[in-house]
Parts: structure tokens; C-alpha cells; sequence
């Protein structure tokens, strides 16, 4: 039997709609992954699948050239102790991008995922211990430790010929200042950014290093030109151990493989206009 013209015609239509069905009915939307994606991730025991989809984001493809701080790094990893980096992944840095992604804190990781992350950024991007000379500082001191005086000198000898405006930046800028912790600072000072060409406490002394002294000395001064009224970062290292002095972001808050974005932030973009956008964010790099 032969079809007339009109039928063929509807027949490829009928056809053509019902290849589209099969074919989109495997997509989903950009953003949104399919509805077992949460159970797949839940299930993730991989190192580098666990690093993409959940770090890579901020600390970079293979833990370095990311915005934030730089992972694969032997003399980082040299100077933080490993329960540290189990403990930032799992509580965050309240009051800073870096969100807490155990699951107890409302994030998206188990203990297990958290152990696996640690040990393979340990494991895979560690190194013998460096020389003991210059002797490694310790990662952390209290800031009352540094001469401020001292530090302001060491600081206009050492660090402003590339801190300063139109070169690297001025880091002694107080509204950079109001977004990184002392521990930041410290940290920086101690490993640099060998990702970004900035040396280490090593090298920083004109070629020579910095003692632990100078380097608290240094990081004294810069803490002394925080504003007042700048909320203080650090508590994180404060007794309590838990990092919860307030509302933070959880690590499956957001979209995409980037943790998500400080609540008041967040809270401040839902107030736009109803036909805006509220798709925003921003770099940084505040504990660590």
C-alpha cells in the first residue's frame, strides 16, 4: 500500500518527535546532574574524582594554579600538620570561601571521603622532609608573639619592593586585610606561591630566609592594620577546635565544583529583583 504525500509528511513528524524524546530523555540541564548524581557522589572513594569535583575549583586542577592556596606543594605540606587538613576540609574556615564539607557540619563529604582526600594530598604531592637548613618554621603563633615595630621594618626592607600598587599589590591594604586571616598571612609568608612566582621564607631576606621570628614579626604588623572593626578570622584555631562561631557556607552549597559563597552573601543576592540574576561569586583565599 502506498502512502500519499500528506501521510509520509506525518509520519516524519511523528518519527522525528519520538527520536527527540529518546535522546533528551539522556539529558539534563546544564548544572543540574541527574538524579542519581547525589548517590554517585555520596559513593566516590577516588582521590582524584573526590580533588575534581569537589577542590579543584578553588585549589586547582592537580591542587595548584587555583585561586586559592596552593596544595601540591611539598614545603606546604612540609609545614601543616596532616590533622590540620583533615580539619579544614572537614570544618572549613568560618567566615572565609572555605567551607566545611563534612557531612556532621552539613557538607557534602563522609569521614571516609574526608580521610581519602587527606591521605591522597599527603601521599601524592608530599616530599622527604626539606633540609634543616634554614630550620622549618612551625605553621602556627600567636600573633601577640611578633614585634610590630620590627615587623613595619622587616616589611619595608623585604616585601614592599613587590607589595606595593601597580606591582603585585599592597597587601598591607586594609580592606585585603579585613578578608585573610593571620594564618593566611603566615602561611604565605612561609611556603609563598611557587605557583604564582612568589618565593618562600627561604629566599625572601634578599636571598636569605626568615627566621620564625621575622616571619611572626612581619605578620604582627600586618594584623596591626586590620580595621578595628574588621571581624576577626582566626577563630577557627581558637580552643573550641570546631571552627562554629556562626553561620557558614556547607560544601554542597552553590553550583558547580566550587564550594559555595558566605550565607549573608548569599542571603544579600535572593534580595534582588525577581527577574535578576543571582548567579555571582567571587575569589578568595582567606584561611589556610
Amino acid at each position: 500500500m502506498k502512502l500519499g504525500p500528506v501521510c509520509l509528511a506525518r509520519v516524519s513528524a511523528y518519527a522525528f518527535l519520538a527520536i527527540a524524546f529518546v535522546l533528551l530523555s539522556g539529558c539534563y540541564a546544564p548544572g543540574k546532574p541527574p538524579g542519581n548524581a547525589e548517590a554517585e557522589e555520596s559513593n566516590e572513594t577516588d582521590f582524584k574524582g573526590l580533588f575534581a569535583r569537589n577542590c579543584s575549583g578553588c585549589h586547582g586542577e592537580d591542587g595548584k594554579n587555583g585561586p586559592g592556596r596552593i596544595l601540591h606543594d611539598a614545603l606546604y605540606l612540609a609545614v601543616i600538620p596532616k590533622e590540620e587538613i583533615r580539619n579544614v576540609i572537614a570544618h572549613g574556615r568560618p567566615g572565609t570561601s572555605m567551607p566545611a564539607w563534612s557531612r556532621a557540619q552539613g557538607g557534602a563529604l563522609t569521614g571516609h571521603q574526608i580521610d581519602i582526600l587527606v591521605e591522597g594530598i599527603v601521599t601524592n604531592w608530599s616530599k622527604p622532609a626539606p633540609p634543616a637548613n634554614p630550620p622549618l618554621p612551625p605553621y602556627s603563633a600567636p600573633v601577640e608573639s611578633g614585634d610590630g615595630n620590627r615587623g613595619k621594618l622587616l616589611f619595608a626592607q623585604y616585601c614592599v619592593l613587590c607589595h606595593r600598587p601597580g606591582v603585585i599589590g599592597p597587601v598591607s591594604d586594609p580592606n585585603y586585610l579585613s578578608l585573610v586571616t593571620n594564618q593566611n598571612i603566615r602561611t604565605s609568608i612561609i611556603v609563598g606561591r611557587p605557583d604564582l612566582g612568589m618565593l618562600s621564607y627561604r629566599n625572601l631576606k634578599l636571598g636569605r630566609a626568615l627566621s620564625n621570628q621575622d616571619i611572626s614579626d612581619v605578620v604582627t604588623y600586618l594584623a596591626s592594620l586590620r580595621p578595628a572593626n574588621a571581624e576577626p578570622l582566626d577563630a577557627y584555631t581558637q580552643a573550641s577546635g570546631t571552627g562554629q562561631n556562626g553561620e557558614k557556607t556547607k560544601g554542597n552549597e552553590d553550583s558547580g565544583n566550587r564550594p559555595g559563597r558566605d550565607r549573608d552573601d548569599q542571603r544579600q543576592e535572593g534580595h534582588k529583583g525577581k527577574g535578576g540574576s543571582s548567579i555571582g561569586g567571587g575569589l578568595g583565599e582567606k584561611g589556610k
